[in-house]
């Protein structure tokens, strides 16, 4: 086979796999995840349903896929976040809300994107997960390293920390019946400040 032959083969993959993956995020918000079956997806996108398992071994890894599509928006824009000249404390706030706007798009499918999430939250032998982490340790440790946090805290244990009141807040948005009509985006600025506090370096 030749290499543009190779190219115009791995082009029309990427092709079906985006075809699927939409189509599929499409059912999901007009049926609901629980409701919608992978023949429903292969059909409206009309594909085998082999060709659906070439992709993606269960429906739930369409979700995977969509987390790691947002994760690779908000890893290019801490990215850019990283290099700007403002305080470490903005910067991980705009980091976390970044993130959280992704959740605020569909409310009802978000929950099973948590869930998804929660299963790759420390997994950083993921690419994309692997950058977001130590872009984050990144911030930290610009901010210790300006004075402006604590340097005596482990930047890691501090991530985690953050990543876990992300996490909490977002569950609570999502399930539970007290939080009503709860802004999401002033509850974890909120949240964070009282964590960022904890870091700032005293005076």
């Amino acid at each position: 086979m030749t290499e543009l032959e190779l190219s115009r083969r791995e082009r029309k993959k990427e092709e079906t796999k985006e075809r699927i993956f939409q189509t599929a995020v499409k059912l999901f918000r007009d049926k609901g995840f629980e409701a919608t079956t992978i023949d429903d997806i292969t059909e409206r996108a009309d594909v085998a349903k082999g060709t659906f398992f070439n992709y993606f071994p269960r429906k739930e890894a369409v979700l995977g896929y969509l987390l790691e599509v947002r994760m690779t928006e908000a890893v290019e824009n801490a990215e850019a976040t990283l290099a700007e000249r403002r305080p470490a404390r903005d910067k991980l706030m705009a980091l976390y809300a970044d993130v959280c706007a992704g959740y605020e798009e569909d409310r009802e499918l978000s929950w099973f994107i948590l869930m998804e999430s929660m299963k790759r939250a420390f997994a950083f032998s993921e690419d994309v997960f692997s950058r977001w982490y130590n872009l984050t340790v990144g911030v930290i440790q610009q901010g210790q390293a300006s004075g402006e946090l604590r340097a005596n805290v482990d930047p890691t244990r501090a991530e985690r920390v953050l990543h876990s009141t992300f996490l909490g807040t977002l569950f609570m948005w999502l399930k539970c019946p007290e939080a009503g009509d709860l802004n999401l985006q002033a509850e974890l600025e909120e949240r964070m400040t009282l964590v960022l506090d904890g870091l700032a370096a005293k005076a």
